[in-house]
């Protein structure tokens, strides 16, 4: 007798029921695969954007909180600044902090709501820099005579290198002097690394004699402007080794910006239209962003631009 035949061939409802498996399991796996990859960049976006907000404010406020330190209160910031030649370094200040127009123009006051408030679309600020924490000024109380010229002795750390840029008729010539109540002049400053004292040399920037009982701190100024361009957050500050403005860009994708400076409350409120990337954000101008300001040429509609308001307020106890 002979065997019967067998197939063990797969037929075609086999086939067709594996390619059915088969196509549902590579379709979960690519839906696994694609929420994985939307879940990382929308976290991703509001990580940046969360980021990026948190570096404008900083990078403001550190320029803020010691905005018009050691400076007095009514008076002219540019007659505060003014040398006995008559020049003075901050030429057109009226205030240690001013809102400007975009055309570096100061903005006047304005009585809105019963307080004086100024807006515009760019802000510059004098604050006050610790530039030589590690050196003290020994005290010395005398009578400071008109525009004269004393020399006061430093006391520092022994083989500490400590130097200071002094560029004549710049802001770098005039130090914070906290005992004599106003900005002063500093001629020349002599401090040898393998000493622990120097000598700091002084002018009296008054056609007055004042009362001077010493200082034990060591403050210099800086200028800092803050302003948007080519959709970017930037800052100048004076505070180089020239003592020169230069930009430094900041933060990118950051459309436009606002200031709000009212002297009756002493606040000041900054916002800025960043761009976004979040699927959550729809296009156009969002509801916080006030209606006085104006939105800078962008290169796409405003419509079509998914935008996102940061903003912050600061108590200004010093001007």
């Amino acid at each position: 007798m002979y065997p019967k035949n067998s197939s063990h061939g797969t037929t075609l409802a086999e086939v067709l029921l594996s390619l059915a498996i088969s196509s549902i399991i590579m379709y979960a796996i690519l839906l696994l695969l694609t929420g994985t990859f939307f879940h990382k960049q929308f976290y991703y976006d509001v990580f940046n954007e969360l980021q990026k907000s948190s570096r404008i404010i900083s990078t403001i406020e550190s320029r803020i909180v010691n905005a018009g330190l050691g400076i007095p209160g009514g008076e002219n910031v540019e007659d505060i600044f003014r040398f006995p030649t008559g020049t003075s370094v901050l030429s057109g200040w009226k205030d240690a902090l001013e809102i400007l127009t975009s055309k570096d123009i100061s903005v006047n006051l304005q009585n809105i709501g019963g307080e004086l408030v100024a807006r515009g679309e760019r802000m510059r600020v004098l604050s006050t820099l610790n530039a030589a924490s590690e050196i003290r000024i020994v005290p010395a109380s005398a009578e400071w005579g008109p525009h004269e010229t004393r020399t006061v002795n430093i006391r520092k750390h022994q083989n500490k290198y400590v130097s200071y840029s002094i560029v004549s008729n710049k802001l770098s010539s005039w130090i914070m002097m906290p005992s004599f109540g106003r900005p002063v002049i500093i001629r020349n400053f002599i401090a040898p690394p393998a000493s622990n004292s120097g000598s700091i040399q002084l002018q009296n920037p008054l056609s007055v004699s004042m009362d001077w009982h010493g200082i034990d701190m060591f403050h210099s100024f800086r200028i800092s402007y803050f302003y948007v361009l080519n959709e970017t957050l930037c800052i100048s500050d004076s505070d180089k080794s020239d003592n020169e403005l230069q930009n430094q860009p900041v933060v990118d994708d950051v459309l436009s910006a606002c200031f709000e400076l009212n002297k009756t409350a002493r606040t000041l409120k900054c916002w800025f239209l960043i761009r976004s990337y979040s699927p959550t954000v729809k296009p156009g101008i969002p509801i916080e962003w006030p209606e006085w300001a104006t939105v800078q040429q962008l290169n796409k509609p405003v419509s079509s631009n998914k935008l996102k308001v940061v903003s912050h307020s600061w108590r200004l106890p010093n001007i």
